[in-house]
């Protein structure tokens, strides 16, 4: 998978938004151009419904493509680390990231970076549309979020709609108590006796949500 495939893969690019950002169209693509902060590179970044970026070596008017090697190292890792900043800043000011469907969920993973300092983080790549969340000091996940079959979390629902989950760990003694309440199941692909896992619909509301994430990030704590 080429880098920009993998920056690009879980979020939703506003065209509108990268002609606010510099793109300028070309015919039927958009073409951004700028210096990177690497003595005589400059990056070509075209996008016509996905991105396609080049380097180009201004001092010898060539394309620099050594950064792509695996285990690019020393120039190269330069080149690359300037590259994808790159394209991180047009992902962060340009493109919805898809995962994040409901409103629901958007607003709690606002919560979890405001309150916490957390960010999703896509660790699996034939997964992309999971992510984990982790406390920094002690590196253990106290969330996870990620898109499923409504089947496979509510037994009684023969539906195949893709929802979002949200799962969160729990304290052992709170399971019956919580799984009792409206839009909570048992944990979809976690310990189901020390997560759980909520439907993102609003049927279980934020009120009753954010005291879980608080107590699954002190919970936590310790290595």
């Amino acid at each position: 998978m080429l880098i920009e495939e993998e920056f690009f893969a879980n979020y939703e690019t506003q065209e509108s938004s990268l002609l606010e950002y510099g793109f300028v169209r070309k015919g039927g693509v958009l073409v951004y151009e700028k210096p990177l902060p690497v003595t005589d590179m400059r990056l070509v970044l075209s996008y016509d419904g996905g991105f396609s970026g080049k380097i180009f070596d201004t001092a010898i008017g060539e394309e620099y493509t050594n950064f792509r090697r695996p285990g690019a190292s020393g120039f190269s890792a330069e080149v690359k680390e300037a590259f994808t900043d790159a394209l991180k800043d047009i992902r962060e000011k340009c493109c919805q990231n898809l995962f994040f469907r409901s409103a629901q969920m958007r607003r709690l993973c606002l919560f979890i970076k405001e309150s916490f300092g957390s960010q999703p983080e896509f660790l699996w790549k034939k997964l992309p549309v999971f992510a984990a969340y982790r406390r920094k000091e002690s590196g253990k996940w106290f969330a996870l979020t990620g898109v499923v079959p409504r089947n496979k979390v509510d037994r009684a629902s023969p539906s195949q709609e893709k929802i979002e989950v949200l799962n969160i760990k729990i304290e052992k003694s709170r399971l019956a108590e919580l799984l009792a309440q409206k839009g909570i199941f048992e944990a979809y692909h976690m310990n189901k006796k020390s997560w759980i896992s909520i439907i993102m619909d609003d049927s279980a509301s934020d009120e009753i949500i954010k005291p879980l994430l608080r107590e699954a990030y002190e919970s936590v704590k310790h290595n």
